[in-house]
């Protein structure tokens, strides 16, 4: 009978994908394109802006990584994950109309798929093919103040000139991909920030809050709403954290490894993100914060997944939304987000932090030092459920050392002015306190039925004791091929 079920079951689910959407055609001929201000420098002086990036504090990268360029593609050009599909458990595959099939640039003709060794290919690339299709395909270190063939080298020389200078945007329809490199190194980004959509209004004199606000007013669907970037995939990339050569003030840097903003139906996948070589630890006081997000999710992005990826040193690791009751308009009822699988060691605060959305999270691994002297990799704080949140967190595994477990709550999972909160099935680990089945509940407060929800897709959960070996095995880049 068991076996009749399974049968039946991969029928079902067989049915349902063969009726899924495909993202691609999601994307209108209107959804604009932002990518041509990007990726290229200016070189201007640093100037104070509205009050902020005092040009006295501006300070090079302090530390420059040991370079892994290359020149030639191991895989002689043959393509074997590039052209996949994102699965189908998270919440990037749904919408609000039902399920969607993310294929980001899986269909792209041969002329759209690029192999990229440098910063100025990759924009190119992305510059050439715009919505369409398109696989891009990294090898070796990208950074864009390296230039002529990664021949010469020029750090950022203000704000203006990292902020468009040294970000890449992908447009709609992108699978952004890295290759090992015939070492069997994963490719990597340094001093870059990978953007994925932006705030825009539908007009180049308009107000990107009046603008939607006044779409949802004449009662259209904010997920037709024109600038959404959508269909996107990123997977197998290690991307080390800008450094801000001129940051707003001494408590906030500006540029995120990856920002997805205004963005539907993205798919993150084997990232490694950290801040690399540049830790905060190397400022000056006083502008000891040089680094912003390592990953965030923001200003009404909605149906992301990000998976079997690792994190380490830095500090604010993940924001999914940014802003508390000013950010409704955009955010409320948004934000539907999957963590699955990833792998948080050393990473201090933010695992994630979340304003508005509706979040779910299972069989991730956090591994940490509450007492360690290093400030780069001390850890902080964990998932932190904030204004209007509704998480569901399952079955993580908890190594850290140094914390008791009366501390559990309150350092590793913590809430306020959540709509609801639900955790259970966890381990945690520690010298102080041995091992322990805890559910992680914390006396956060449940959601009520009206807000209490199902994850809408298929998953397989894992016993948190499982995810202690099969997140390190799998979790980051280099480790599809």
């Amino acid at each position: 009978m068991k076996y009749l079920l399974l049968a039946a079951g991969i029928l079902l689910a067989s049915a349902a994908q063969a009726a899924t959407i495909d993202a691609k055609t999601l994307v209108g001929a209107s959804t604009p394109l932002q990518i041509a201000q990007y990726g290229v420098r200016n070189y201007s002086a640093p100037v104070l802006v509205s009050g902020l990036h005092d040009p006295a504090n501006y300070a090079a990268a302090p530390k420059l990584p040991v370079w892994q360029f290359a020149a030639a593609d191991p895989t002689g050009g043959v393509l074997t994950f590039e052209r996949d599909s994102a699965p189908a458990t998270g919440w990037h595959a749904r919408t609000r109309s039902g399920a969607v099939l993310v294929t980001g640039g899986g269909s792209a003709t041969a002329n759209r798929v690029y192999t990229v060794y440098n910063g100025q290919q990759l924009v190119a690339a992305l510059n050439e093919a715009g919505n369409e299709p398109k696989i891009v395909r990294v090898i070796g270190h990208i950074d864009l103040r390296w230039s002529q063939n990664n021949t010469v080298f020029r750090e950022y020389t203000s704000y203006s000139d990292q902020k468009l200078g040294g970000s890449i945007a992908l447009p709609s329809n992108t699978t952004l991909v890295g290759i090992n490199d015939a070492h069997g190194r994963p490719a990597r980004i340094t001093g870059t920030a990978l953007l994925i959509g932006g705030e825009l209004a539908l007009t180049p004199a308009g107000d990107p809050e009046a603008d939607f606000k006044k779409w949802i007013a004449d009662g259209k669907n904010g997920d037709d709403y024109p600038t959404w970037t959508r269909n996107v995939i990123v997977r197998n990339l290690v991307l080390d954290t800008p450094w801000d050569v001129n940051p707003e003030d001494s408590a906030n840097a500006y540029a995120d490894g990856l920002t997805v903003s205004r963005g539907q139906n993205i798919y993150l996948d084997h990232l490694t993100i950290s801040d690399g070589d540049t830790p905060d630890s190397l400022a000056v006081a006083p502008y000891t914060t040089r680094h912003d997000g390592a990953l965030d999710v923001v200003r009404g992005s909605d149906y992301v997944t990000i998976s079997n990826s690792y994190f380490g040193k830095h500090h604010k690791t993940t924001l999914v939304g940014n802003g508390d009751s000013g950010r409704a308009w955009s955010d409320e009822g948004r934000m539907h987000v999957t963590f699955s699988g990833n792998w948080w060691d050393g990473a201090t605060t933010r695992l994630p932090l979340n304003r508005y959305g509706q979040v779910h999270m299972f069989n991730n691994l956090v591994t940490g030092n509450v007492t360690t002297k290093d400030a780069d990799v001390k850890f902080e704080s964990g998932t932190d459920a904030r204004y209007h949140s509704n998480m569901l967190l399952e079955n993580h595994y908890y190594n850290i050392t140094g914390l008791k477990l009366t501390e559990f709550c309150g350092k590793a999972i913590k809430g306020k002015d959540y709509t609801g909160f639900r955790s259970s099935g966890h381990v945690f680990v520690s010298d102080k306190a041995g091992t322990n089945l805890v559910d992680g509940q914390c006396g956060l407060a449940l959601p009520s039925a009206a807000n209490s929800w199902t994850p809408p897709y298929l998953y397989a959960l894992q016993t948190a004791t499982a995810t202690l070996s099969s997140v390190p095995a799998n979790a980051g880049a280099g480790k599809l091929k």
